[in-house]
């Protein structure tokens, strides 16, 4: 009996140390540059920040939130009505994350399997110039078996990163909040943006793809994902979930997705 005892104590925390190791761990990046739900400064999109968190969650991914400054951060006003939105805001572990969010400088890069940098119009003024984030990005861009994805204004965080002499999307197919999505939903700071999202990353190098304005469009290019818009943020974080070598468990639509794909369905004659 004694001996039985000793193996399985032998045999647990080994199981565990194994177990653990299977387990794909996702740092989410949102601004810092928020204030006074957006009124003051833009920050970051609740929407997608609560969809992707859940699809990596019900997914079995561990999760850490960072942003530039660290700290609480501040969304742009959203609804809290939508279920998503209140599944999250009823979620004291993941609230936990966005009150004090770890500051990318003192992110470990090799302790993640993937990034997902979360938009909003915020990630346009302090995501593409902060050093430790670049940093972080280039170092799952070196290392085998990692994901690099973001979705709608995310992909800002790209635009300044190099390998070498060399950007790191260039050649890349990429997607993100476009010239037209721009003039029609980004009067109110679009005109204060550093330069235009759509614009950048074609003088990168990116190979830029977009469908017709908010509609789910997601570019799927070696180990970059990236979604076009708020409506392609489930979409792209199950991307992320398939690159990591899982299969998204199923899940109901929210109705305003089914709302976007009906959209689609009868623009392409389907419905």
């Amino acid at each position: 009996m004694r001996k039985v005892v000793l193996l399985t104590l032998l045999i647990i925390p080994s199981l565990l140390s194994a177990q653990s190791k299977d387990t794909k761990k996702v740092l989410m990046v949102v601004s810092s540059y928020g204030k006074d739900s957006g009124q003051v400064r833009p920050g970051y999109e609740f929407d997608e920040l609560s969809q992707a968190y859940l699809v990596f969650k019900n997914n079995g991914l561990e999760i850490d939130i960072a942003s530039p400054r660290g700290g609480k951060v501040e969304a742009d006003k959203f609804n809290t009505d939508k279920s998503y939105n209140k599944t999250i805001m009823e979620d004291q572990s993941a609230m936990a994350l966005l009150d004090n969010t770890m500051t990318t400088a003192d992110v470990d890069p090799l302790k993640y399997d993937a990034i997902y940098v979360v938009g909003g119009k915020g990630a346009m003024f302090d995501l593409p110039y902060d050093p430790a984030l670049q940093d972080i990005i280039l170092n799952l861009y070196q290392r085998e078996g990692t994901v690099i994805s973001s979705v709608c204004h995310g992909p800002a965080s790209f635009v300044n990163v190099k390998d070498g002499e060399k950007f790191i999307i260039e050649g890349v197919e990429l997607t993100a909040f476009c010239n037209v999505e721009e003039d029609l939903f980004g009067k109110k700071w679009v005109k204060e943006f550093p330069f235009k999202l759509e614009d950048r990353l074609k003088s990168r190098g990116a190979i830029f793809s977009q469908t017709d304005f908010m509609l789910s469009n997601v570019a799927v290019s070696g180990k970059f994902i990236t979604g076009q818009n708020p409506f392609s943020t489930t979409r792209s974080a199950e991307e992320v979930v398939k690159a990591l070598g899982m299969k998204p468990v199923a899940r109901a639509l929210y109705n305003d997705e089914k709302s976007i794909y009906l959209i689609q369905d009868i623009l392409d004659g389907k419905a």
